[in-house]
């Protein structure tokens, strides 16, 4: 192929490989959602008053957060019916949700661990230290982002299954390369616009966190330059 028919492919393709991209945001975000509710849960078991509690938390985070995520994708594929009924309904339980599930249990982990070090710093009324959790939950987000791209072997539409469906669809030699190529260029912006705003809320909290409780005044109120 030629550099221009390459460049017509892409351009006709980008609508459809841009659904296949908002369904890996869609299942990055309810993994988030899900192991953010679970993950702040543990953590509060983690920072419970009895030891059983403690204990009972540490070990499900310890479970959660070195359990392989490859391999609970296909576990959960496997395990959960697609079609069940219930109260005399049919429902239907989606890939894309099997897959949220899954990545959801490394997140639940991650979370209990920052978390916890969060509710530490608000017991101590340290509320700048306590909100450095949101950047790290963004960071978290973003390797999540990247991860959404193995939902693809389940049957999930988004953007690394979308551009195999191009590249089987147009069936032109060469084009793989640059399809994936553009692929990567969707991951990799998104990166770089997230990483940016990360950075600034980082920035802007850990400044926060290490600003004095009080400014020193003069004698009319004023505070000091």
């Amino acid at each position: 192929m030629t550099a221009q028919e390459t460049v017509d492919v892409l351009w006709a393709w980008s609508p459809y490989l841009a659904e296949g991209f908002g369904w890996n945001i869609i299942v990055s975000l309810v993994a988030m959602a899900v192991g953010t509710i679970v993950g702040l849960g543990l953590a509060l078991l983690r920072g419970g008053a009895h030891w059983s509690v403690r204990h009972s938390g540490s070990a499900v985070t310890t479970l959660a957060r070195n359990a392989p995520t490859f391999v609970m994708l296909f576990y959960l594929a496997y395990i959960i019916p697609t079609e069940f009924t219930l109260f005399g309904a049919a429902v239907t339980f989606p890939a894309w949700i099997k897959a949220s599930l899954a990545l959801g249990i490394a997140v639940a982990g991650y979370v209990s661990d920052n978390a916890l070090a969060a509710i530490r710093h608000l017991r101590r009324h340290e509320i700048a230290e306590a909100l450095l959790f949101v950047p790290a939950w963004t960071s978290y987000f973003l390797i999540i982002v990247m991860a959404s791209s193995t939902a693809s072997v389940i049957g999930v539409p988004e953007l690394v299954r979308r551009a195999d469906t191009v590249i089987g669809a147009v069936d032109k030699v060469g084009l793989a390369l640059w399809v994936y190529l553009w692929a990567m260029i969707w991951f990799l912006g998104f990166s770089l616009l997230l990483t940016f705003g990360m950075n600034r809320l980082s920035g802007y909290l850990r400044r926060r966190a290490h600003r004095p409780e009080t400014e020193t005044t003069d004698l009319t109120g004023s505070p000091l330059p």
